[in-house]
């Protein structure tokens, strides 16, 4: 194996005289014949501190390169990764489910390569392939951000001597799109609409969403045993997710909700309909509010594609691709792709609109919402105050005053 060269003495450039200096060398890599700057690295103390500190880094670099190399792939390495964050639990299920989308994309564009022979030129031709073919840059943000972070996992773990991300320019998170929400007299004609709409478990998500603000995994997970229609409460203690689990809600956000009254009476007419749609005498406390036909949890995924053609029907989202083509029968179909229009979770950002624009105390408005900034004191129950009854009020307001 060649073993590492590195040019001349190495740089040592003042930032702060007698206080900061940066250390950087060049050396040539061995698999490519090029000359390369190693990761820059700063030092705190006076010139001569940072010239024993370059000759430190020198020996380190070069002792990390040539000793025996580790035949691990980057899809391996980036999958052992993933599998021990997850048993760890350091973070949540939702946050690793997501990052299945990222580690599933470096298999696909990195995985092959050995991590010890991963370069930057490797790293920046998948950016440009995933690039040409669509990927948004919010994805290529999230992609690069991910094979960041499991590349300085290797070097703190020296399975690598550096990460080759750091002779690149990092790809920047784009703007934030700003969230949509359905204006007073919007969201007092779409709740009009859902009063209307025959009544089944889709139908009552969605009015859980604009009524109280609700995540779409909160309002799939809830279950009878959280809704005290006595005292005009519902207690939001778990979610339910893509892989159909109930969980706890995100940022841990378990709170208790006063109900307005158009909620609670469009929930008495719901019950109704499910204790005649089931052989119960009483709804089990476990049985889902949302629920399917047979009695069955809604599955996530079915459910947002109802809810773009629901939303599409009646005048809050579009598809901007419609394609034609036709069976092994002969029949005419049309596969639409490219939604554009609101979502579910913008019935929530209206529900906080509405509170907000209506006067409700701010405080109030994020114990409701279970924002992540309030999430400290979010982890167990707490009382209902007056300020909390008068903001969930506003929703049936606006209901009243389109009539």
């Amino acid at each position: 194996m060649a073993k590492l060269e590195i040019k001349g003495q190495g740089e040592v450039i003042e930032v702060s005289r007698g206080e900061k200096y940066r250390i950087k060398f060049k050396y040539r890599d061995p698999n490519t014949g090029k000359w390369k700057y190693a990761p820059q690295r700063t030092v705190k103390g006076n010139k001569a501190k940072a010239r024993r500190e370059l000759e430190a880094y020198k020996a380190e670099f070069e002792q990390e390169w040539n000793k025996p190399k580790s035949t691990s792939t980057f899809g391996d390495y980036a999958r052992s990764w993933q599998q021990t964050r997850r048993e760890l639990a350091a973070i949540t299920v939702l946050a690793l489910d997501r990052d299945e989308i990222e580690i599933e994309r470096i298999n696909e564009c990195l995985g092959h390569i050995t991590i010890t022979d991963l370069t930057a030129d490797d790293i920046e031709d998948s950016v440009l392939r995933l690039k040409r073919q669509g990927l948004s840059e919010n994805a290529l943000h999230k992609y690069w951000q991910k094979v960041n972070q499991i590349l300085k996992h290797a070097v703190k773990r020296r399975v690598i001597p550096f990460n080759p991300c750091d002779q690149l320019e990092p790809i920047k998170r784009p703007d934030a799109k700003e969230r949509k929400s359905l204006d007073f007299e919007q969201a007092a004609k779409f709740a009009l609409t859902l009063k209307n709409e025959a009544r089944e478990g889709k139908i009552v998500a969605v009015w859980l969403a604009l009524a109280l603000g609700l995540r779409r995994g909160e309002c799939l997970g809830l279950r009878w045993m959280d809704v005290d229609l006595e005292n005009e409460i519902i207690h939001i203690r778990h979610q339910y997710d893509v892989h159909h689990n109930l969980r706890k809600p995100k940022c841990a956000s378990i709170r208790d909700l006063p109900i307005d009254e158009g909620t609670i009476a469009f929930l008495k007419e719901w019950k109704s309909i499910v204790l005649s749609m089931f052989p119960f005498s009483e709804i089990p406390d476990e049985f889902p509010v949302c629920c399917t036909e047979i009695g069955d949890f809604i599955d996530p995924t079915y459910f947002d594609k109802w809810r773009r053609k629901f939303f599409i029907n009646h005048g809050l989202g579009q598809y901007t691709k419609v394609e034609e083509w036709r069976d092994s029968r002969g029949i005419k179909r049309y596969r639409c792709s490219g939604y554009e229009g609101y979502n579910l979770h913008e019935l929530r950002h209206t529900q906080a609109t509405l509170l907000i624009g209506l006067g409700a105390d701010l405080k109030a408005v994020q114990d409701i919402m279970g924002h992540a900034s309030m999430q400290m004191t979010m982890h167990y129950t707490h009382s209902i105050t007056a300020n909390q009854r008068k903001a969930t009020s506003a929703f049936d307001q606006a209901v009243l005053q389109a009539r």
